[in-house]
């Protein structure tokens, strides 16, 4: 089978509360910083969220990860998209693969028997619609070379990884391999890096990866600011048209630039009410890779995807509704 885009990242299913500022300062107590990703122990998080439903709080539920929520988005936008990943058998696995299935994404890695559960990400989204991320990996600690398959990067026209992979050795060489076949096969490499807290603590790790072979990348300007090592945007603009030949560093409201290979991109933010910020990223990406599979360039899709993130802000979790990704772009072309 043919794909437009197949990706790899950590398989997690996301549990999406809403939080008053009130509830900021437990956060701040807990050593939770606001706004970025936590990796945590499974008790911590399993804390949290009885505490949070303690408060009445219900939460929305859905398969997630970056890499997920970016697969998702091109998908039912049109693309044809495999996701390579790993959960265990249990309830939260299961719901993760039927997830995919219902949105068009091919999954076949068979789930795991294992004292792990699967992955999970609790998101805790305050009232400025920032969103704060606890995650416990689960099974996905466990992702190795063995489980990646090496016809589908070869048949696929994109291969995607999300920079969270390398906050462990396994995801890490995972990521080294993916690159490795996509080499051989003349598959183009796209790469997110994700998050500013995985960019601080791994930067060696993911410059290996932008080094090796890296035909877009994507990120928000505090990642790249925290990459460049510079507190001006404009140094690191161009320290990334060292590393990649095309990228698009995003500016929430403002926007996004970026470089095509020849010419930078600048385009303007679109002003509305933001709700929640989780997953604008996420959907950014996926509209862009959705166009440069549509035969569309890397400035008409980075239009694209700035309108289709700033849908998804003004929504509760990273996903709209099916029927609206057929609206968002029937409303663009």
């Amino acid at each position: 089978m043919k794909f437009d885009i197949c990706s790899i990242g950590s398989a997690l299913v996301d549990f999406t509360f809403s939080i008053e500022k009130e509830y900021e300062k437990n956060l701040i107590s807990y050593g939770i910083p606001k706004g970025s990703m936590t990796l945590i122990e499974i008790a911590e998080q399993e804390k949290l969220i009885d505490e949070l439903m303690d408060m009445g709080k219900t939460p929305d539920k859905a398969c997630g990860g970056s890499g997920t929520n970016s697969t998702v988005a091109a998908s039912l936008f049109g693309a044809k998209c495999h996701m390579t990943c790993i959960v265990a058998d249990d309830d939260h696995g299961r719901f993760y693969i039927q997830d995919l299935s219902s949105n068009n994404v091919v999954h076949t890695n068979p789930p795991i028997s294992s004292d792990l559960s699967s992955g999970r990400c609790l998101v805790m989204v305050s009232e400025d619609a920032e969103r704060t991320m606890c995650t416990n990996l689960g099974i996905s600690t466990e992702f190795w070379t063995s489980d990646l398959d090496e016809e589908v990067i070869k048949n696929s026209k994109y291969l995607f990884l999300e920079g969270y992979l390398v906050a462990s050795p396994k995801g890490m060489e995972v990521c080294k391999k993916a690159i490795k076949v996509a080499e051989q096969y003349n598959t183009k490499v796209s790469i997110s890096l994700s998050d500013p807290n995985i960019v601080h603590a791994f930067k060696d790790e993911i410059r290996i990866l932008l080094e090796s072979k890296c035909d877009l990348i994507f990120c928000n300007e505090e990642e790249a600011l925290a990459y460049s090592e510079t507190d001006n945007l404009a140094n690191a603009v161009e320290v990334f048209k060292e590393i990649s030949p095309n990228f698009l560093i995003t500016q929430g409201s403002s926007g996004c630039i970026g470089f095509d290979g020849k010419n930078e991109i600048n385009i303007p933010g679109i002003k509305v009410k933001a709700i929640d910020s989780n997953g604008a990223g996420d959907m950014f990406a996926g509209a862009v890779l959705y166009c440069l599979n549509s035969e569309s360039g890397l400035e008409k899709g980075a239009i694209f995807g700035c309108y289709a993130a700033s849908k998804v802000v003004g929504n509760i979790g990273p996903r709209l509704k099916k029927e609206e990704y057929e609206a968002i772009k029937n409303n663009y072309f």
